[in-house]
């Protein structure tokens, strides 16, 4: 893997940076209009999961970013300058690229099974664009991978896709209306709105990342034309970053079980997601009874989230100077976690007071890593992680046994209740 990368890698806190604050400020411009498109157990989920994809990324750079180096090296048909104009072609093709993947991972049931993840929340606002999964990642590689076998530089190649995602980023808005003349050109948030509705006249529309010519031709275009309706049709139910992630590759695989005959239950796999129809019918409907949380307790989250965030912008920052993969792995671990943590948390499990006293000792580690490799590189005053370290326990585990009866499901018994 070149230089170059990592260095770009190094780069990219920046971008991560700048989401986190246009998504704070989106929260902040929505309750000035008095318009509620944010909730918050739905958005700490959304952003747990694009944390761990995030971290995850660095990890699979080498195989990313080298898969395109070797293709481009060994196999190319041709070498294609870097230009002006080949950077304008490049532009467009990811785009078409883009398009053929996603509809793609709409409807090719193993497909919909690495895509589901982004479709599940049932608000619309910018932290929805976090809400991926590391195997949609791989799956995209793979469409990627035609750019350097036709002789496009990698490293272009990657800086473009690069801007294709962020573009992507400020679509996922309700505050946003319709943009006149741009609305006939590029993918609008409006025209993304639609992709996100499961309203019956919405699904499977509006594939586009940056161009929405690509739907138009092709016969998936849809004006947004009425109130939409977020999510998929048959709820996830959970804030649990794992469920999010596989739960559609577990279905599938109970839904292949029902088939009769290995090539009925090969081929539902790659069959659209309506074949799933029969499976989901003959579930139980579960009830679902998240938290009721209390504004300290969305404080005690809201705090610890955010050093999730600042941790996940030291990844990037920090890659390949302080810190290297064995770090990565760490921070990593430490990231599913606290998305299991969370989610504890949020859907009122009995054990989540646990996994929560453990999640602040391994935060308190992970402050105390920071520590030495500080002081190893002489490249920051390491004083101030010392007095976080002590003080951070100190602080969350007093607070976190304030809030035992938000995370214990504690209800007093009606003798205890003082008339």
């Amino acid at each position: 893997m070149s230089i170059d990368f990592v260095k770009s890698l190094n780069a990219f806190w920046l971008s991560v940076a700048i989401m986190v604050v246009f998504f704070v400020a989106e929260y902040f411009i929505s309750l000035r209009l008095k318009k509620k498109v944010f909730e918050f157990s739905d958005s700490i989920a959304n952003t747990i999961c694009g944390v761990m994809e995030r971290g995850i990324y660095i990890l699979f750079a080498v195989i990313y970013y080298g898969s395109f180096e070797y293709v481009h090296n060994h196999f190319a048909l041709m070498n294609i300058p870097k230009t002006i104009w080949s950077a304008l072609i490049l532009f467009v093709a990811v785009d078409f690229l883009w398009y053929l993947y996603h509809r793609s991972g709409h409807v090719i049931n193993v497909l919909w099974a690495a895509h589901i993840t982004h479709h599940q929340s049932e608000q619309y606002n910018l932290t929805l664009s976090f809400r991926v999964s590391s195997i949609q990642l791989l799956i995209r590689m793979f469409f990627w991978l035609l750019l350097p076998l036709i002789g496009f530089d990698p490293m272009q190649t990657t800086v473009i896709i690069g801007i294709n995602a962020a573009y992507q980023f400020f679509i996922h808005t309700r505050l946003i209306g319709r943009l006149g003349f741009l609305e006939e050109i590029f993918v609008t948030p409006s025209h993304h709105r639609v992709h996100h509705g499961k309203n019956e006249k919405y699904i499977d529309r509006n594939y586009g990342g940056i161009f929405i010519i690509w739907d138009r031709i092709f016969g998936t275009f849809q004006r947004e034309e009425e109130e939409v309706e977020y999510g998929i049709t048959k709820a996830l139910n959970s804030y649990n970053p794992f469920q999010a992630w596989f739960h559609y590759f577990i279905d599938l695989y109970h839904a292949s079980k029902m088939e009769i005959g290995l090539k009925n239950k090969i081929k539902i796999w790659f069959a659209g997601p309506e074949t799933l129809g029969p499976y989901y019918d003959s579930l139980e409907k579960k009830e679902f009874k998240p938290n009721v949380l209390s504004s300290s307790l969305k404080y005690y989250i809201g705090i610890q989230f955010a050093f999730l965030c600042f941790v996940c912008i030291t990844m990037f920052k920090w890659y390949g100077t302080f810190l290297h993969n064995q770090e990565i792995y760490a921070i990593v671990l430490f990231t599913a976690y606290s998305g299991v943590s969370y989610a504890a948390v949020l859907e009122n499990k009995t054990y989540s007071a646990i996994l929560e006293i453990g999640r602040i000792l391994f935060t308190t580690a992970i402050i105390y890593s920071l520590v030495e490799v500080f002081e190893t590189s002489n490249y920051i005053d390491s004083t101030i992680f010392n007095y976080v370290a002590v003080l951070y326990p100190a602080v969350f585990l007093i607070w976190l046994y304030r809030l035992k009866n938000n995370l214990l499901n504690y209800q007093p018994e009606p003798s205890s209740i003082k008339s």
